[in-house]
């Protein structure tokens, strides 16, 4: 069996015959899978009839006609031998008998066993039958009866199939009926039958076993409601009533009201769920098998990477799905809920063969169900099998059919099914996953439908990767454009085709799926954790690379837990490259070739280690060079050009591999095309129109790959040989002619190819004034020498492009940018080719400004007035003068100016862009963008050159231009004779900013990329997530913009600023702040220049101008004396950088390097066992520069890094409890370390606090209109960063300006707090909606949400904050504000219950503050009544322990907390279903009162206790006397409780007349004092109109304050 266990050399199949022993290496515990029950798991592939054993018996006969129009189709499991069933009476028993005999599947056949049941169940029979329609079911069952009989006995079949899934026999109610519905009534039995069929369509065929358990039981409690609910509809209104009246006479009090109180609670739920149904839409109740689905009430917890479906089993449950569900606190919110519903909604959408939704006609398939769709087809409509539509998991069946026809036809159902969800998502808005403001199609919910495909419920992978296998081509090239969908090859090759003309980026990403890590206590719990692989690439690849057929590791359900998780990296690891390879090696179509290479491109963009695993596979990689590239290589196809592109993906992933491929000597063959020389642009064209577009698509991406190499430092030597055939591209062409010809977006698409690579090889050049012109350093793996470029080479290249400069006159380019202005009225088919024009201005640009770059000298800038250049090259000036000459800008001149600008009649070109950026499509938009900033960069770069120049050479040479106008604008600067065209563009892309940044904040839902496990954008986030177009051209604005604000100071340099100075200063520095929202993984350098910019120090002085300016006009925040001077500003911006820096921009780098060879390095003993896989952990933390990065990968990967960077960023320097927790470190803990530690941490927190409180006051000078990153933050962030600061220590509380900023924050974010609790209260004032119907109180909305939005664990924080406030803090007032918010009522309860337990615990509940200095108003912590029972019980513990004894004394916050809502709610809560607390809680308080006579005045303030108002304001006698009634009804004839009682009034009724004797003697002395004070007034007037001195000593009666 050894020998058979491998077929084909490395060719991996899924079938039974495979002896191999199983081992698990993904999940534990999980069901083990041998060689017997193999089958039954995959679907038992007996590939049409033919079995490894020699057939002894006689061949079998030819299925017998039918009356059906072709044989019944099934599972391929089945085997060909497979006739209809028929009984015994009607059949011929010799026909049995052969069919029987003949049959060789039949011997693995076993005697299904009845199960013996103890008894029977009928518990539901009212839920499963109506009256109503008894008569009309029992017809349609004697009608109907022959055959169902058929349909119960094929599926026994099928469920027989599947040995290990128990399905439905457990001893739930629908199990127990099954077994005994032959003695039933007929009824009955059709509703049982009926239910079972509903059930275990929901259940997957192969993997959810253990659910369907769950799934047929029903619980005890349903069963009672169903039938209370039945005996209710037949009672009328008075009998309901009468039954009522004698229930509540039987039952106590007490057990009355908890029933109540459950009811309540009930209702909540189901309000809840209704709401969350309500919002997912019609989708979510299209079928039936939902709602039994839902009833199974899985926790998100046990849901995998695919959003709301059930793994197979709780054990196979591994760390990174624990990381998943407790990643994001929305991931147990309502948003992880709504979006569980949509995904599980799908299960029952139907599809037709185009990929519309059709109607679920569910009640014509009379027991049919996902095992046996094909024989359902053709009992259901012999006409149109498919007329009612399949299920998802019926076509991934249906994929399986023995019948070739059947399987094309489910196969190409999906790929229509996934290209029509991919097609409407991408027409959805970016950031509209969870609103209601989309385009397409809104009764359809795409984004779900696309998340269940790929989910791990359809098990999608395993059946394609099966298909693959299949004999028939017509089968196998459906399977791969399924493929292809399922993996968005071709919008993903759409977005990389785009992504490569921005040349703003040399690096591209991989697009393998990602999750963030879940938030830890030592960072403060900030989201934005680092992004890992939904696959673990150690799980991707089975044994070494290169061998692919290693079948000791793992099993196939291994492969489909993988598959769920990363659908890309499951089909990887089920060997699908080998099969890919089989293919190719034979004789495929074109189609199947083009296609099988595109799933090779999507392969290597996926991630690195599948694309290693390509470059390791030589056989592969030698036959896409040898079949598509070297043979034939006159006549060009497409999957020679997707050959080509593969090997520049490959290249691009790794410098290993692009070197690699180098050393094989596949750079000659790639780039042979490059060498063939055209000798004019005519004999191009007659070429013809497609050959010309054949050839351009393959120069295109023979370039791209030269160019790889050129970054890398590889191949550089071969320009010399290359650039001849080049020129042809260089210079512009005829325009009119190429586009009658049609040929006109072909050239310019390869012109701007060559500019790109040309510009790569300007990197390459060494500095023009360098001492040392050697190229980069030798690469420490590779062991080739990187190349550097020559500088002979430069000037006739740059000539070349200056051509294109004067190309914009041209008269078909000023019809073009007429057109696209909207001016023109020209067919849209004229110019669809043409935009291709303003990406070749772009990268031409793009290469002048390489070059220019690189004559500046490192060591110089415009600073450095002291330096000078020994001289100047003759192109620097003539760039200059051509950019003048063609109106690319807008200059001052004499005479030819209106209102200060140039007038001629036409835009500059400047003016063209910004209105291409405003009117333009996303790829036009995208285009202007980057021209604008290669021009930005090219004009700075030569008034750097120029005026570095003039301190050396006074006259510098402009050749044909003397001292004309365009000279002397030259000499002035062309930055400087254009300031005001280029403030007017500033100011456009800072309000493009201020509404693009929150559109990266929307997309990232429950800490992943998307809400669907996938690849590229198959993350299936709404409109494409961050793999859309709209993105990538707002990472290009911010790009622009960082580069304007380089050009333009943030703040002006005069010391008094103006108030318009001031408003453009804070719009340009909230524009920085929507920059660090917007930049993506590949601008780490971009967002390094913004903070460098953000944290300049005049800048952090023009935040502390902002703060004071801020305290004089406001008298929220009382005036501080802060008094930062210049070396503090300096001190705050070095060590904010760092922070950042190491913070957040930061990429985990792996200790230890793995084998290539190896991935998975594994151990082997002496007895050839193979031991567990060393997993390198990546925990090594290194600032990598981003020439460091392209030294290794031109493929940037969105994991083990931060970007995105989340929405409350700056909060980091006030939430790190560990430096080293912050960059992913764990160190060993030592007393100095820790000391050092904390007093880092401590200078950190200082600088971050300034940094606060400046940007909470400059956002408030903004206008209304301007959406501020700052205000976005949610105010609850705000309050745990001040808490966060305090774990550490009272380091910054210690600092007098740090404590000053502390509490002038804790004043404001009270202030924002008493605003919002009003605008909450409010809001539900004017809410018709009373969830307590006997008092008719609203709702109060707890949005302080730090358990459910921050963490789960937060009860943790709160005692470790609660342990330092009671060993450190000694009642410091700041400390107490800050505890104390907790207590606040717009808290949640249990954050609120954690508070007070951990306060009472460590006994420092007098440490709190009075309440009037609290963190905002009183009445928010007084207000409204608590009404929690746990709380209120805690409340009264602390009160009868005595906890509250010494906060009385010192007139804490929680003594009057307490005072306030245990009277409130004793003698003012009236609703019915508390009475029974109200009667415990008054009990317990009257009986501490009886043991402890010192808390009598405690009882006395209770009783007495007026809402918070001043003691002065008596309660009247009535209120007084109705407050002891209530005491008195709560004793519940207790007698000693009954004396307390009495004891307290009496003891009320003194402390009521000795206030009353001391407000009358009171009264009578404030009189004398009045009279006498007047004495004294009279005294003193009449002492100065007489001059006389009456010696009186009435000094201290003057001031009246006394009174």
């Amino acid at each position: 069996m050894e020998g058979k266990s491998k077929k084909h050399g490395s060719i991996r199949t899924y079938d039974s015959s495979s002896a191999a022993p199983v081992e698990r290496i993904l999940g534990q515990n999980k069901l083990q899978v041998g060689e017997v029950n193999a089958s039954s798991l995959v679907g038992s592939v007996v590939e049409k009839g033919v079995s490894l054993n020699p057939q002894t018996k006689p061949t079998p006969p030819p299925p017998q006609l039918t009356v059906l129009p072709f044989p019944v189709a099934r599972h391929r499991s089945h085997g060909p031998h497979f006739g209809p069933i028929k009984s015994g009476k009607d059949g011929d028993g010799d026909s049995e008998d052969d069919e029987e005999d003949n049959d060789p599947v039949s011997s693995f056949a076993k005697p299904v066993e009845r199960k013996q049941k103890k008894g029977l169940n009928l518990s539901r029979w009212r839920e499963l039958m109506q009256a109503d329609e008894v008569k009309e079911n029992q017809s349609h069952v004697k009608k109907s009866r022959k055959p169902r009989a058929v349909a119960s006995k094929n599926d026994m079949e099928i469920d027989n199939s599947h040995k290990d899934d128990e399905g439905m026999s457990n001893n739930g109610s629908l199990g127990a009926l099954s077994e005994n519905v032959d003695g039933m009534d007929p009824v009955l039995r059709e509703r049982i039958k009926r239910q079972e069929q509903a059930t275990s369509s929901v259940v997957s065929s192969s993997s959810v076993s253990n659910y369907g358990n769950e799934q047929g039981s029903t619980s005890l409690e349903s069963d009672i409601d169903a039938e209370n609910r039945s005996r209710l509809q037949s009672m009328s209104a008075e009998e309901i009533a009468e039954a009522q009246a004698e229930i509540m006479q039987k039952m106590k009090p007490g057990l009355l009201d908890l029933l109540k109180k459950r009811g309540r609670e009930k209702l909540k739920m189901q309000k809840r769920s209704t709401l969350g149904e309500s919002i997912d839409g019609p989708s979510a109740n299209n079928s039936g098998q939902d709602q039994s689905y839902k009833g199974a009430n899985v926790p998100p917890a046990e849901t995998d990477s695919s959003y709301g479906t059930t793994k197979t089993s709780q054990d196979t449950r591994n760390g990174m799905d624990i990381d998943v569900a407790h990643n994001s606190g929305l991931a147990s919110g309502s948003l992880w809920d709504i979006w569980r519903k949509r995904v599980e909604a799908v299960r029952g959408l139907r599809f037709s063969l185009q990929g519309d939704i059709v109607a679920d006609e569910s009640g014509t398939d009379n027991g049919y169900n996902v095992g046996n769709v094909a024989q359902r087809d053709i009992l259901r409509t012999e006409g149109d099998p498919d007329a009612a539509g399949y299920t998802i998991k019926e076509a991934v069946q249906l994929s399986r059919s023995v019948i070739p026809l059947q399987r094309v036809f489910a196969l190409q159902l999906l790929s229509s099914v996934l290209e029509k969800a991919l097609y409407n998502i991408q027409q959805n808005l970016v950031g509209s996953t969870f609103s209601r403001n989309i385009k397409a199609d809104m009764s359809i919910d795409w984004e779900a439908i696309w998340a269940f495909a790929l989910g791990p419920e359809p098990e999608l992978a395993l059946a394609l990767r099966m298909c693959l296998d299949d004999n028939h081509v017509n089968v196998v090239v459906p399977c791969v454009k399924v493929i292809q969908s399922a993996l968005s090859c071709d919008l993903n090759e759409i977005f990389f085709e785009i992504s490569e003309k921005i040349a703003t980026s040399e690096e591209n990403m991989f697009t393998a799926p990602v999750f963030r890590s879940k938030p830890e206590i030592d960072v403060g719990f900030l989201r934005g954790g680092f992004w890992k692989y939904n696959a673990k690439p150690s799980n991707i690849l089975r044994g070494a690379v290169g061998t692919m057929d290693d079948e000791t590791e793992g099993t196939i359900q291994d492969d489909i837990f993988l598959a769920g998780q990363d659908f890309a990296a499951g089909l990887v690891r089920m060997g699908i490259l080998p099969r890919i390879l089989f293919i190719l090696e034979g004789d495929p179509t074109e189609v199947l070739r083009e296609g099988a290479i595109s799933i090779l491109i999507a392969m290597a963009r996926h991630s690195p280690t599948c694309a290693n695993a390509i470059v390791k596979y030589e056989r592969l990689v030698h036959l896409l060079v040898d079949r598509f590239i070297n043979k034939d290589y006159l006549n060009i196809y497409p999957s020679h050009i997707k050959a080509a592109r593969l090997l520049k993906v490959l290249a691009q992933s790794d410098k290993k591999s692009c070197a690699e491929l180098i050393k094989n000597g596949l750079f000659e063959a790639v780039t042979l095309h490059l060498y063939r020389y055209t000798s004019s642009l005519d004999q191009w064209v007659k070429s013809g129109k497609e050959k010309c577009k054949l050839s351009s698509a393959l120069m295109i991406e023979q370039l791209r790959f030269w160019k790889v190499c050129i970054c890398y430092g590889f191949s550089i030597s071969y320009f010399s040989d290359i650039f001849p055939a080049l020129c042809l591209w260089l210079s512009p062409p005829t325009f009119r002619k190429l586009q009658e010809n049609s040929v006109l977006g072909e050239f310019v698409c390869i012109s701007n190819e060559v500019y790109l690579v040309l510009g790569a090889l300007a990197r390459k050049l060494p500095n023009l004034y360098s001492q040392n012109t050697q190229g980069n350093k030798i690469s420490d793996f590779t062991g080739h020498e990187t190349e550097t470029w020559s500088w002979n080479y430069v000037t006739p290249v740059v000539d070349l492009a200056l051509k294109w400069i004067p190309s914009r006159t041209d008269p078909y380019v000023s019809e073009f940018i007429q057109w696209q202005k909207g001016s023109t009225n020209d067919s849209p088919s004229k110019y669809s080719a043409d935009v291709s024009l303003w990406w070749v201005y772009s990268s031409a640009l793009h290469m002048l400004s390489a070059v220019l770059e690189k004559i500046i000298p490192v060591s110089m800038s415009l600073q450095d007035s002291g330096m000078h250049l020994p001289w100047l090259p003759e192109f620097v000036p003539k760039i200059g003068l051509e950019i003048i000459k063609n109106r690319f800008l807008s200059f001052p001149c004499d005479g030819g100016i209106k209102g200060g600008i140039d007038v001629a009649g036409e835009n500059t070109f400047i003016e063209e862009l910004c209105l291409l950026r405003q009117q333009g499509k996303y790829e036009t938009s995208l285009a202007s963008v980057c021209c604008l900033k290669w021009l930005l960069q090219v004009i700075t770069s030569v008034d750097k050159l120029i005026h570095l120049a003039k301190s050396e050479v006074n006259t510098i040479p402009f050749q044909g231009y003397g001292f004309s106008r365009e000279a002397k604008i030259l000499e002035e600067g062309l930055v400087k004779g254009s300031l005001v065209e280029l403030r007017c563009v500033l100011n456009l892309f800072m309000r493009l900013m201020q509404s693009e940044w929150h559109v990266m904040q929307s997309i990232e839902m429950f800490g992943r990329g998307g809400p669907s496990p996938g690849v590229g954008l198959g993350w299936g986030a709404s409109g494409g997530g961050f793999w859309s177009l709209a993105v990538l051209l707002y990472q290009t604005d911010a790009q622009l913009l960082i580069h304007l604000l380089e050009i333009f100071p943030i703040v002006p340099s005069s010391e008094a600023i103006l108030d318009e100075e001031m408003a453009f200063a804070i719009e340009r520095i909230n524009s920085v702040l929507g920059v660090f929202l917007t930049a993506g993984p590949r601008d780490r350098f971009l967002l390094e220049k913004a903070l460098d910019i953000f944290l300049q120090v005049p800048v952090l002085k023009y935040l502390d101008f902002c703060t004071q300016r801020f305290l004089q006009l406001n008298k929220i925040v009382k005036q501080l004396g802060l008094g930062y001077k210049t070396e503090d500003h300096f001190r705050f911006s070095a060590m904010l950088k760092s922070h950042f820096k190491s913070r957040w921009f930061s990429v985990k780098r792996k200790l230890k390097a793995i084998d290539d060879s190896n991935p998975v390095s594994c151990r082997t003993s002496k007895k050839g066992n193979v031991s567990l896989a060393t997993i390198y952990e990546d925990v090594d933390m290194s600032n990598v520069s981003t020439q460091d990065r392209h030294n290794i990968s031109l493929t940037a990967e969105w994991a083990y890094q931060k970007l995105p960077l989340p929405v409350h960023w700056f909060l980091s320097p006030i939430t790190t409890i560990s430096s080293a927790k912050e960059v992913g470190l764990d160190t060993a803990s030592n007393t100095s370390h820790d000391m050092q530690e904390s007093r880092y941490l401590t200078e950190i927190a200082k600088g971050g606090l300034f940094l606060l409180l400046g940007m909470e006051a400059m956002s408030t000078f903004l206008p209304t209109n301007a959406p501020s990153p700052v205000y976005n933050v949610p105010l609850m962030w705000k309050i745990h960063s001040l808490s966060s600061i305090l774990i550490n220590g009272m380091g910054v509380l210690e600092d007098d300006k740090s404590r000053t900023i502390y509490e002038g924050l804790q004043d404001l974010y009270g202030h924002l707090l008493d605003e919002a609790r009003s605008k909450e209260t409010a809001s539900h004032t004017l809410e018709d909606v009373s969830l307590l119907p006997e008092v008719g109180k609203k709702p109060f909305v707890e949005f302080l949400k730090f358990q459910s939005e921050i963490h789960q664990s937060y009860s943790t924080f709160l005692e470790t904050l609660v342990e330092q406030f009671a060993a450190i803090s000694y009642g410091d007032l700041a400390f107490g504000r800050q505890v104390a918010v907790y207590l606040h009522r717009c808290n949640e309860a249990p954050v609120r219950l954690a508070a007070w337990n951990t306060l009472v615990d460590a006994r420092v509940l007098e440490l709190l503050p009075p309440s009037e200095k609290c963190f905002g108003a009183v009445d928010g912590y007084l207000e409204p009544v608590e009404d929690k029972e746990d709380i209120l019980e805690a409340y009264a513990k602390s009160w009868t322990s005595g906890a509250l004894d010494r906060a009385v004394t010192r007139g804490s916050m929680a003594y009057t907390l307490v005072l306030c809502h245990l009277s409130s709610f004793i003698f003012h809560f009236h609703a019915n279903d508390k009475s029974s607390l109200l009667n415990k809680l008054a009990k317990s308080l009257l009986r501490d009162y009886s043991a402890k006579l010192s808390h009598e005045g405690m009882m006395l303030a209770l009783v007495g206790y007026n809402n918070n108002k001043l003691p002065a304001a008596d309660l009247p006698s009535s209120e007084i006397q109705r407050r002891f009634e209530v005491l008195v009804e709560a004793c519940e004839r207790d007698s000693s409780l009954l004396t307390a009682v009495e004891k307290l009034r009496s003891a009320f009724a003194k402390k009521q007349l000795v206030i009353q004797l001391n407000g009358e003697v009171v009264e009578v002395v404030y009189e004398l004092l009045l009279l006498l004070s007047s004495l004294v007034t009279a005294l003193s007037v009449y002492e100065l109109m007489s001059g006389a001195s009456m010696q009186v000593p009435y000094g201290f009666l003057s001031d009246h304050s006394f009174l």
